[in-house]
C-alpha cells in the first residue's frame, strides 16, 4: 500500500473488493479463507498476492463450510481471520456462522450478492440478500452488517468490522454486490487514514494473563460469565489458568452443557443484550446525508447505490441524499430523528421486494413516499433515476 503520510495529494485507482483487502490488512487481518465464488473471489486472489509481504495465510478451501469453520478457529486462536462468499456459499456457511456466535468468537464475513436465487446470474448485481445475512441462523444470535457505499467506504468499513467484531466477540458481515466489488474507484489518498486505533477487545493472551483481570487470576476461569456483562473476557487456548471449552451447545459460563432453563435465560440474554450495547456506543446505524441540508425530495438508499444517487443530485435542485452503510442494528432514535427531516421521499434499492425499506419501515414506522426497485441484475443507471424521480415529484 502506498505511504499516504507523504502522498496525500494522490490518489489510487482500484476495484471495490481491492479497497476492502486493503482494509481488512491495515486492521491487522491473519487469515483468510474462501471457496471461490463472484464476486468475492477478487478477494481471495488479492489476499494471496499479498500473503508474503503482510506475513498472512490464505487458503483456498474445498468449500464454503471448509472456509468459515477455519475462520472460526483461527479467530479462537487468537488471530484476525475473515472469509469470503455470495449467496449460495453463505447458504453453505450459516451453521458455522451460528458455531461462531454461540462460543463468542470474532470474526468477519464478506457476501457480495449477485443476481439470485440458485446460481441466478452469476457475474450480475444485486441487493437481494439483506433480509438474507440479517436473519440467517438458527434460533437469534446478534451480529452487525455494514455495508459499504464505494471503494473508500469499503476500506474503512473493512478496518472497522474487525474493531468491532472484536469488541463485542460477534460475526461481522460486510455486505457488498457484484457491482460496488469489481468496479474501479478513484480513491484519494485520505481515504486510506484510519482514525480509530486497533480494538482487540476484552482478550487475555498467553504473555499477559497474570496482569489482566487481576481479580480473576487463580479463580475458575468462566468464559462466559453473565454477570461480568454482555462481553466477557475472552482467552486464547493455551493460556495458563483459563481452561474452557468451545462449545456448541447450550453452555454454562465454563462452557460446559448445559440445557437448566434458567442458565439457557442468563447465556441467552448475555449474548443478545449485545445489539443494545452495540447501539447504546454509537455503533448502530447512523445514516450520512449528501446534498443540500434541506429538500423538497429525498433519495434514501444503501450499499452500492451511493454512487448513482450523488451523482442525480448533479441534475435536479432541491434533491438530498440519505445513505445507509451501517445497516444491522439500526440505532432508531438516531434514525427516526433524520428521517424526520424528509418531505419527500424515494427509496431505491437493486431487489425485487423491498427489502431496506420494509426493513426501515419495520424498525421505525417510517413509510417511503415513492419506490424504485431494479432487479434486472443491471446497475441503477443516473437517467433512469432523474426519470422516475421527475415523474413522481
Amino acid at each position: 500500500m502506498m505511504d499516504v503520510q507523504n502522498q496525500k495529494e494522490k490518489h489510487v485507482l482500484m476495484t471495490g473488493n481491492d479497497a476492502l483487502c486493503f482494509g481488512a490488512l491495515k486492521a491487522g487481518l491473519k487469515f483468510y479463507a474462501a471457496y471461490p465464488m463472484t464476486p468475492a473471489s477478487s478477494i481471495l486472489h488479492t489476499m494471496a498476492a499479498q500473503e508474503h509481504e503482510y506475513k498472512i495465510i490464505v487458503k483456498h478451501t474445498e468449500d464454503e463450510i471448509a472456509a468459515i469453520n477455519m475462520v472460526v478457529g483461527a479467530s479462537l486462536a487468537g488471530v484476525r481471520a475473515m472469509c469470503g462468499t455470495s449467496g449460495g456459499g453463505f447458504a453453505l456457511m450459516v451453521e458455522g456462522l451460528g458455531f461462531g456466535a454461540i462460543i463468542e468468537t470474532p470474526f468477519v464475513v464478506f457476501v457480495g450478492t449477485r443476481s439470485g436465487p440458485a446460481t441466478g446470474m452469476p457475474t450480475w448485481t444485486g441487493q437481494g440478500d439483506l433480509r438474507f445475512v440479517m436473519h440467517a441462523s438458527q434460533d437469534e444470535f446478534p451480529r452487525i452488517i455494514l455495508a459499504p457505499g464505494d471503494a473508500g467506504e469499503a476500506f474503512q468499513l473493512a478496518y472497522r468490522a474487525f474493531n468491532l467484531a472484536d469488541r463485542y466477540q460477534i460475526p461481522v458481515i460486510i455486505l457488498s454486490d457484484t457491482y460496488l466489488a469489481d468496479s474501479l474507484f478513484t480513491i484519494s489518498a485520505s481515504d486510506f487514514i484510519v482514525k480509530e486505533p486497533v480494538d482487540l477487545g476484552a482478550i487475555i493472551r498467553p504473555k499477559d494473563a497474570e496482569n489482566f483481570a487481576p481479580e480473576l487470576w487463580n479463580k475458575p476461569y468462566k468464559r462466559y460469565d453473565p454477570t461480568v456483562g454482555c462481553v466477557s473476557p475472552r482467552a486464547i487456548p493455551g493460556t495458563k489458568g483459563h481452561l474452557f471449552l468451545a462449545n456448541s451447545d447450550e453452555h454454562d459460563e465454563y462452557g460446559y452443557s448445559e440445557e437448566d432453563a434458567e442458565n439457557r435465560v442468563r447465556q441467552m440474554e448475555k449474548r443478545m443484550k449485545k445489539l443494545e450495547m452495540i447501539v447504546k456506543d454509537g455503533n448502530g446505524g447512523a445514516p450520512l446525508w449528501y446534498g443540500p441540508e434541506k429538500s423538497e425530495k429525498t433519495i434514501i438508499c444503501w450499499g452500492s447505490l451511493k454512487g448513482v444517487a450523488k451523482e442525480v443530485l448533479k441534475h435536479i435542485k432541491n434533491l438530498n441524499v440519505l445513505h445507509f452503510n451501517h445497516l444491522y442494528p439500526l440505532n432508531t432514535k438516531i434514525v427516526r430523528k433524520e428521517l424526520d427531516k424528509i418531505k419527500g421521499s424515494i427509496c431505491i434499492e437493486a431487489n425485487y421486494d423491498g427489502l431496506f425499506s420494509s426493513y426501515l419501515y419495520e424498525k421505525t414506522g417510517y413509510k417511503c413516499d415513492e419506490t424504485f426497485f431494479k432487479y434486472d441484475g443491471r446497475p441503477f443507471f443516473v437517467e433512469e433515476v432523474i426519470k422516475k424521480i421527475e415523474q413522481n415529484f
